[in-house]
C-alpha cells in the first residue's frame, strides 16, 4: 500500500459547495450523451454560440416577421444560421431536460442517471481548459497549492464530490455517499500512516460535512461513532459556511435561479431549474426559535445557548395586496353579425381581450375560427376556459376605485386603424338601392376619365393597406371587430365578496358583444345582433396577517399631476412575512412544502437542525470567511400585476405569481445601513450585527452568505474548541484563490503536535 511523503502535513477531504461539483451523464435514452459533462462544460454541451440577444436569435426575429410566399426561400445565410439555431435549441433543451429532476425534488427523470465526476477532477475547475479554468475554478487552486507542498492524490489528498441537487437523505439512500466518504477516510488515515483527516469544506459542502459526522454517529451508534470521528478526524474546517441558511435561496426558487450561466437560459427555463432542485430547502434560512414550526427548530431547553438568533431583518417582505380572480367558463361565439357584410374574407382566428379598468388588459390566445355549414352564417368561435390572477390593492373598496368597471372586446390580428369595411352585395340590398344605381350610372356617364384615375388610385391605397395590415398582424398587432358595453361590478362584487373574510363566491356577469361600429343588413337595414358572453369575477384578499413592515417604502415618482397616481402611491403598504413557508404557500410551490417538512423534517440527521445550528460532534472547529462585502439579506415582493391560469387552476408554464418589487426603497432609517435594488436588500459594511457572545458590530457577509449565518458556529464555543478567521473583502467563491486564505490552510495542515 503507498504512503504519504508528506511526514509533516495531515491529509485532507476536500467536500465542495452547491454548484461546484462536476456533473456527467452516466446513462440516457439520449445515447449521444452518455459520457457528457453536463455540469458545467457548455461547449460539450453543444450550444456554446445560443447566447440571449446574440447573432442566431436576432436571426430567429428577423426571420420571424417575414412572411414569404410559397417556394420563395430566405438567404443562404440566413438560412444556415437557422438550421444551426434549432440545432442549439434542441441541445438546450437535452440539457435541461438531463439536470432537472422531476416534480418531487428528488427523483431523475426515467431512463437517465446523472452522476458526480470522481475525485478531485470533479471539485478542481467547473469547464476545464486553458480558457475557462481563471473564470470557472472552484477548489483547483488550493489542489494546485496542496501539489506543490507534496500533496499525493489518493494518498493523502481526495475529494468527495456529489450530486448537489438532492437532498442529503437521497445522497446516502441512492449513492450511498456518506457510508462512501466514511470509507474514503478510512483510506485517506490508513495511507498517511494514521494521520487524521482534515474535513475542508466549502459553502453547502459545509452543511453536507456537519450532516457527515452526524451520520457517524447514527450508522455507528453515539459511543463507537463519537470514537470513530476521534481517530480519524482531526478538524472540521468550514470555509464560507451558510450554517443556517442564506436568504438568496428563497429568492431563487420564487424568482428563478440561471446559476450563472444568463447568456444562455432565459426567465423562465432560469426559473424551472431553480424550482426543481431538491438541495435548496436546505439552504433556506433557518428562523428564530421563536417563530419556527417542528421541521425547522425542534423543542429545546430554554437554556440552549445554540439556537439561531433572530434574524437581523426579515427575509421576505410582501406588499399588502389582495387578488382578483377572473374566469371565463369556456363557451362559443356565433359570427353571423360581424362577418355578414365585410367586403374582405372572414378573420381565420380571433383572440377576447378584457379591459379592466384603464390599467389591466388580459388576452386569450387566438383561437380559429371554424365553419359548421355552407357561407359566412356558419362561422364560429370556441373559447377555452381560462381563469387570470389580478394583483389589487389591500381592500375590496379600493380594488373598486382602481379597477370601476369591466370590457370585453373581440380582435383579429390586423392594424388597428384599418377597420373592415361593409359592403352591400346583391343580397344585402337596402331600400335606398334603387338611388345608389342612378348615382352610380351619372358618376360613369359624366366624368369616366375621373373614375378610371379615382379606382386605380383606391387600388393602390387599398393595396398598401392590405400590405401594412399583413405587416401589423404578423408582429402581433390587432382589431377589435366586436365589444361589450362597460360593465359597472361595484354592487354585484360589493354583494358577493364585501362581507366575506377573505374574499366571497364567484360573481357572475352576463354581457353582450356586439359588432364594432354601426352595422345593419336586410331590406329594412336591421342591426345585427349581439352575442351573449359570460364571466365570472372573485376578489381575495391577503390570507396571512404579518406585520407591517417599518424597513421599506414604495418609491414614490416624481412629477405625477394625476390624483389617481398619486392615490395609487399612498395605498402602497408592505408586511414582513412571518414564515419563509407562507410564501412558497402563497406562490402554490406544493412540491417544495412537502419536501420541506417530510423529507428534510422526517430526517433524523436533522439537516435543518441537528445538522445546521447544532454543535458538529467533533472537538476541533476552524471556521474561515470573508467580510465586509455587500451581501444580500431579505427581498421585497409583489403580486405578478397578472398571471393566466390553466383550467386546472395550475398556473400556465413556469409564471411567476409573486415577483420582486422594483419600485419598493429603504426607509430613511435604514438607508444608511442597508442597501436596495431591484427589490432585493443588502447588508454592507455599516449594518450593525449583534454579535454572540455579546456586543454589536458593524459587518457584513462574504457577498453570498450573510454574517448572521456565518458567524454562528461563535454558538458553538464551550462545546467544543472553535477558532475563527474573518478576511476583509474576501468574497464566497474567490476566498479558495486567496493568498491569505491559503496561508492560514498550510498553517493548520502542518503538523505542530498530535
Amino acid at each position: 500500500m503507498a504512503k504519504s511523503d508528506s511526514k509533516h502535513c495531515r491529509p485532507v477531504l476536500i467536500i465542495p459547495g452547491f454548484m461546484s461539483s462536476g456533473l456527467a451523464v452516466q446513462k440516457s435514452i439520449h445515447k449521444s450523451w452518455e459520457g457528457k459533462r453536463l455540469w458545467l462544460n457548455i461547449s460539450s454541451a453543444g450550444f456554446n454560440s445560443l447566447h440571449v440577444g446574440g447573432a442566431l436569435r436576432k436571426n430567429e426575429q428577423l426571420r420571424s416577421t417575414r412572411d414569404l410566399p410559397a417556394g420563395d426561400s430566405f438567404d443562404q445565410s440566413s438560412e444556415e444560421m437557422h438550421q444551426e439555431y434549432v440545432k442549439q435549441i434542441e441541445c438546450k433543451s437535452r440539457w435541461l431536460w438531463h439536470i432537472r429532476l422531476q416534480p418531487d425534488m428528488m427523483r431523475e427523470k426515467e431512463g437517465v442517471e446523472v452522476r458526480p465526476v470522481p475525485g478531485t477532477a470533479g471539485v478542481d475547475y467547473l469547464a476545464p481548459g486553458a480558457l475557462t479554468e481563471t473564470m470557472s475554478y472552484v477548489f483547483g487552486p488550493v489542489l494546485k497549492l496542496l501539489k506543490a507542498k507534496g500533496y499525493t492524490e489518493g494518498v493523502d489528498l481526495d475529494a468527495a464530490p456529489y450530486d448537489w441537487r438532492i437532498p442529503p437523505s437521497v445522497l446516502e439512500s441512492r449513492d450511498k455517499y456518506f457510508t462512501n466518504t466514511m470509507k474514503t477516510i478510512e483510506r485517506l488515515y490508513s495511507k498517511s500512516n494514521n494521520k487524521r483527516v482534515v474535513l475542508l469544506c466549502h459553502s453547502m459542502g459545509c452543511k453536507t460535512g456537519h450532516y457527515l459526522l452526524n451520520f457517524a454517529l447514527y450508522q455507528l451508534g453515539k459511543t463507537d461513532g463519537q470514537a470513530w470521528i476521534d481517530r480519524h478526524i482531526h478538524s472540521y474546517v468550514p470555509v464560507g459556511a451558510p450554517h443556517i441558511g442564506a436568504q438568496k435561496t428563497i429568492r431563487a426558487i420564487i424568482d428563478g435561479d440561471k446559476m450563472g450561466l444568463d447568456v444562455f437560459l432565459d426567465k423562465d427555463e432560469g426559473l424551472m431549474l431553480g424550482r426543481s432542485l431538491g438541495s435548496a430547502p436546505w439552504l433556506f434560512p433557518v428562523e428564530s426559535s421563536d417563530g419556527l414550526d417542528s421541521t425547522m427548530a425542534p423543542p429545546q431547553s430554554p437554556t440552549e445557548t445554540t439556537l439561531p438568533q433572530p434574524l437581523p431583518i426579515p427575509t421576505v417582505i410582501l406588499r399588502h395586496e389582495s387578488s382578483l380572480q377572473i374566469s371565463i367558463p369556456a363557451q362559443k361565439i356565433d359570427l353571423k353579425s360581424f362577418v355578414h357584410n365585410r367586403k374582405r374574407m372572414p378573420p381565420t382566428k380571433l383572440r377576447l381581450a378584457i379591459q379592466i379598468g384603464n390599467d389591466v388588459l388580459l388576452r386569450t390566445d387566438f383561437v380559429p375560427v371554424t365553419k359548421e355549414g355552407r357561407g359566412r352564417s356558419s362561422l364560429h368561435v370556441n373559447f377555452n376556459d381560462g381563469t387570470w390572477l389580478i394583483a389589487c390593492p389591500p381592500t375590496i373598496q379600493q380594488t373598486l376605485k382602481r379597477f370601476p368597471y369591466i370590457q370585453l372586446h373581440l380582435e383579429e390580428p390586423g392594424s388597428t386603424g384599418t377597420a373592415p369595411k361593409q359592403h352591400r352585395g346583391i343580397f344585402h340590398i337596402d331600400i335606398l338601392w334603387a338611388f345608389r344605381c342612378l348615382c352610380c350610372l351619372i358618376e360613369w356617364i359624366f366624368c369616366c376619365p375621373c373614375t378610371v384615375l379615382w379606382k386605380l388610385g383606391c387600388c393602390v391605397i387599398r393595396g398598401a393597406k392590405k400590405g401594412a395590415d399583413i405587416g401589423a398582424a404578423l408582429l402581433g398587432e390587432s382589431r377589435v371587430i366586436g365589444h361589450s358595453s362597460s360593465v359597472d361590478w361595484k354592487k354585484g362584487l360589493l354583494k358577493t365578496n364585501g362581507d366575506a373574510e377573505g374574499g366571497g363566491t364567484l360573481y357572475d356577469i352576463c354581457t353582450n358583444i356586439q359588432p364594432t361600429g354601426d352595422v345593419r343588413f336586410g331590406f329594412f337595414l336591421a342591426k345585427a345582433m349581439p352575442q351573449t358572453f359570460n364571466i365570472k369575477v372573485k376578489w381575495e384578499s391577503n390570507k396571512f396577517t404579518s406585520a407591517a413592515s417599518t424597513i421599506v417604502c414604495h418609491q414614490r415618482r416624481k412629477n405625477v399631476t394625476n390624483r389617481n397616481a398619486h392615490d395609487k402611491q399612498k395605498d402602497i403598504l408592505y408586511n414582513s412575512c412571518n414564515k419563509n413557508v407562507e410564501l412558497l404557500q402563497m406562490e402554490g410551490l406544493k412540491n417544495a412544502i412537502h419536501l420541506l417538512k417530510e423529507t428534510y423534517g422526517n430526517d433524523p440527521l436533522g439537516p435543518l437542525s441537528l445538522s445546521a445550528w447544532q454543535p458538529p460532534p467533533i472537538n476541533k472547529v476552524i471556521a474561515i470567511y470573508g467580510i465586509n462585502l455587500d451581501t444580500e439579506i431579505a427581498g421585497v415582493y409583489k403580486r405578478n400585476p397578472s398571471v393566466q391560469m390553466s383550467s386546472s387552476g395550475e398556473r400556465q408554464s413556469v409564471k411567476q405569481l409573486f415577483v420582486l418589487d422594483k419600485e419598493a426603497t429603504l426607509n430613511k432609517n435604514h438607508s444608511d445601513t442597508y442597501v436596495m435594488e431591484d427589490g432585493v436588500i443588502r447588508e454592507t459594511k455599516k449594518t450593525p450585527q449583534k454579535m454572540i457572545g455579546g456586543g454589536i458590530e458593524q459587518i457584513s457577509g462574504d457577498g453570498t452568505v450573510p454574517y448572521w449565518s456565518l458567524q454562528h458556529c461563535r454558538a458553538w464555543r464551550g462545546k467544543c474548541d472553535v477558532k475563527i478567521h474573518e478576511l476583509d473583502q474576501a468574497e464566497h467563491r474567490a476566498i479558495l484563490n486567496d493568498k491569505r486564505f491559503h496561508k492560514i490552510l498550510l498553517d493548520l495542515l502542518e503538523i505542530m503536535s498530535e
